[in-house]
């Protein structure tokens, strides 16, 4: 169902969130955390000692020593593998650290998109500029995601993650001549992506179908929707 909390006009740029807005990533996630396990085992036989959930407390730790890393979750991944095997006193943690993170990406960016997100994307590269600003870590041109936008951002060590304003900014100047209210970010995350895009002076749609709650609005999106085809009929021209 729809909802519209402010004015509303048509953009020039929409970028999307990836993970759960125009996919499921749970799954995704869960498969691939479980290769990196299984890697790590096999590789590193003294980690038979930890489970997954041994690996995401120690994520979790470091991401609240370091808060810039939450925002950049390939950073704060490695930075979680590298402290774990440094842990269990493996040679080069920082080497055995990076071929795990090679197993995860290549596991991560196995997605699938459902025919509402293909059909929406499809419809939407032909009237708009579409790009993409997502968090996340999917490696874009190897997912089903590559046709469709002309820019992906993504953190970097020198560009924090949403909600800062440094992806955003990035995509402003890939596009010079259009003002921040001719963009419109697509998003799950009330924070990242509603707080950023607000922030930002861009105009915001908020997914409820994902992982953020309405109680975790600071503040209200331009409309809310629950079905990907309720975007593509609002965007519809």
């Amino acid at each position: 169902m729809l909802e519209f909390y402010r004015r509303f006009h048509h953009p020039q740029v929409i970028s999307f969130d990836l993970d759960d807005t125009l996919y499921d990533n749970v799954p995704i996630m869960q498969r691939s955390e479980a290769n990196v396990h299984k890697f790590l085992q096999q590789e590193f036989p003294a980690t038979k000692a930890w489970q997954i959930t041994d690996w995401q407390r120690l994520r979790q730790q470091i991401m609240r020593e370091d808060v810039s890393l939450a925002s950049n979750m390939t950073l704060l991944r490695l930075a979680t593998l590298e402290r774990g095997l440094a842990q269990f006193d493996v040679a080069d943690p920082k080497a055995g650290a990076k071929r795990a993170l090679e197993v995860f990406l290549s596991s991560r960016s196995q997605l699938e998109l459902s025919d509402e997100a293909h059909d929406l994307l499809r419809s939407l590269t032909k009237n708009y500029q579409v790009i993409a600003i997502s968090n996340g870590n999917v490696e874009v041109p190897k997912t089903p995601l590559a046709e469709y936008f002309e820019h992906v951002f993504q953190p970097t060590e020198q560009r924090r993650g949403k909600p800062h304003s440094d992806m955003f900014e990035a995509a402003m100047q890939a596009y010079p001549t259009i003002a921040p209210q001719g963009f419109l970010h697509v998003g799950d995350h009330p924070v990242s992506d509603v707080l950023g895009a607000h922030r930002a002076g861009w105009q915001s749609a908020w997914f409820k179908g994902g992982l953020g709650r309405a109680n975790e609005l600071k503040v209200l999106p331009n409309f809310a929707f629950g079905e990907l085809s309720e975007l593509q009929r609002i965007l519809s021209r």
